[in-house]
């Protein structure tokens, strides 16, 4: 992730004192992640295709410094697209003031930020139809790092023309003051991930989380909030209602030991989640001996020390996510499952084995969510390499594109979903993901 991410305006010249805020920041508007422009388009009225949106660059700034810590760290949703209160906040269409903003999204993973941006389709209601169809990825300090050079680009624009005390200067001092206060920058990281704007949150839910009375660990208390949402506080009732009596199969749960690794493998710095998880997959399966062929459920359940009975769905937890609970002072695990077929049980089982794997001692929670954070990009794609190497995946199925009964006895002897057999194939370049509509 070397990609830089440049926001910048080309004035129009002065306006000698005479504009408010918004006139006095008018411009060429460029953003681009690398060389490519994010704001490419064709404006139909003046018969040009050009790089930059004229507009005012105090509106943009204004709703980059008003949605910042949710920008920074809230991840995407299952449902973003019909979620108008998140796109409203990730989406820069909304930035308004009437002006023709590009639909480009921001959605955080924690680590680093998702960029993309849509060319217009369908009619045009204006002269502007954006060209620019981009995915791309920064990282975090990347994302602060121009979005910090954008504001301090505008406002000292404004100050230029006589406007030092202005909205934006007292939202973006705001900002800044909550950065540098880890105290308060830890109640807006959990607003954030919670689907709430800065200081909109219940104070009673961001007081029980900053708390934890259960020592269920921040950095999981973190993971819970970007997967109840506006529902963490009941999420988390459930989960201490677990840790209160966390004593074994009488409330759903599993008795284990997760296994450990003696060698960390070596991670150079900049690698995906989904990299780092495979090379940790690699070295679990090489120190414990599991070679490349399938994990059986008796393996599985020995590594853990644990019964074969905990892949058969006949308990399942009482929460929406699997989980794992420490005993207090660390040792056994209690492993809470939330799915009922064995296939979707051993995957949450590796899930929560690569996340100890990865942070041996956070807390007594090991949480399994479903949002799209980089711990549990890391936990999905660790749970896929130990349970279906790649290695072995591809000499199972014929090259070329195999076809609906190719994955699924790949996905039989692996003892996987299909769907994980499948994903695994796209992800790697072995498989076209428009080739997966026969499965659809």
């Amino acid at each position: 992730m070397d990609e830089r991410l440049e926001m910048g305006c080309e004035w129009w010249g002065p306006s000698g004192g005479a504009g408010d805020v918004f006139d006095s920041c008018r411009g060429a508007i460029g953003i681009r992640v690398g060389e490519v422009f994010l704001t490419h388009l064709e404006d139909s009225w003046g018969n040009t295709v050009r790089n930059r949106v004229n507009a005012s660059a105090y509106t943009l700034a204004a709703w980059l410094a008003g949605n910042w810590w949710r920008l920074r760290w809230e991840p995407e949703t299952r449902s973003s697209r019909d979620d108008m209160d998140w796109r409203m906040s990730h989406s820069m269409a909304s930035a308004g003031d009437g002006f023709c903003w590009p639909s480009i999204v921001f959605a955080s993973d924690g680590d680093s930020i998702a960029i993309s941006s849509r060319a217009t389709r369908g009619r045009v209601l204006g002269p502007v139809r954006y060209l620019a169809e981009v995915h791309a990825r920064v990282s975090a300090m990347e994302f602060e790092r121009a979005v910090d050079a954008f504001l301090t680009l505008v406002l000292s624009r404004l100050h230029a023309e006589g406007h030092g005390r202005s909205e934006l200067s007292e939202i973006w001092g705001q900002v800044g003051m909550e950065r540098r206060d880890p105290d308060l920058a830890v109640r807006r990281r959990l607003e954030a991930l919670c689907g709430f704007d800065a200081g909109e949150a219940p104070e009673s839910l961001v007081d029980a989380m900053v708390g934890d009375r259960g020592g269920l660990g921040r950095a999981a208390m973190e993971e819970v909030a970007a997967e109840g949402r506006h529902s963490t506080g009941a999420l988390l009732d459930s989960i201490h209602g677990l840790a209160e009596t966390a004593d074994g199969p009488g409330h759903g749960g599993f008795r284990g030991i997760m296994p450990r690794l003696k060698t960390r493998p070596e991670i150079p710095p900049g690698l995906r989640p989904w990299q780092t998880a495979a090379r940790f997959a690699r070295s679990a399966r090489g120190e414990w001996g599991l070679g490349e062929g399938p994990l059986t459920s008796h393996a599985m359940a020995d590594l853990l020390h644990t019964s074969p009975a905990l892949f058969d769905g006949g308990t399942r937890g009482t929460t929406p996510m699997a989980l794992g609970l420490r005993d207090v002072g660390g040792g056994p695990v209690t492993l809470y499952l939330n799915r009922s077929h064995p296939t979707s049980r051993r995957f949450a089982v590796g899930r929560l084995i690569g996340d100890v794997l990865l942070q041996p001692g956070d807390g007594r929670l090991i949480p399994a969510t479903s949002a799209r954070t980089a711990r549990q990009q890391f936990q999905r794609a660790f749970a896929q390499e130990l349970l279906c190497p790649f290695n072995a995946l591809i000499q199972r199925v014929p090259s070329g594109q195999p076809d609906e009964d190719d994955i699924a006895d790949a996905a039989a002897y692996f003892g996987v979903s299909t769907r994980l057999v499948e994903a695994t194939l796209v992800n790697r370049g072995e498989l076209d993901r428009e080739a997966l509509d026969w499965t659809r």
